[in-house]
């Protein structure tokens, strides 16, 4: 279990703790992420054109930049996965960790 800071501008409040259990290391990288009461089961892959994330339990599926570029990421998920900002934070604050750890080597 990898326990993190998540930090979001603009949210309040602006950095909590978040926990992510890798599942599967690779390609497709599988992990589980917990924060603020929430639950997400991240599918994390490279494909021809680049990185994807899909959420299964959230219905959302997106392409991504790199794991670690929070701002495009976040916008990407707000945008096409309409979720919550606070939410976008935290999951993109998961993706740099688990490229921290080399999840999809």
């Amino acid at each position: 279990m990898i326990t993190f800071t998540c930090k979001g501008k603009g949210c309040s409040p602006r950095q909590w703790e978040g926990s992510l259990e890798i599942l599967q290391r690779g390609n497709p990288c599988e992990a589980e992420l917990c924060a603020r009461g929430s639950r997400f089961h991240l599918i994390v892959g490279k494909h021809s054109y680049g990185n994807y994330l899909c959420i299964p339990n959230w219905d959302v599926g997106t392409e991504l930049s790199s794991l670690t570029d929070l701002f495009w990421n976040e916008e990407r998920l707000r945008h096409y996965g309409r979720m919550k900002k606070a939410d976008a934070c935290t999951i993109v604050s998961a993706l740099k960790v688990l490229a921290e750890h080399g999840c999809m080597n």
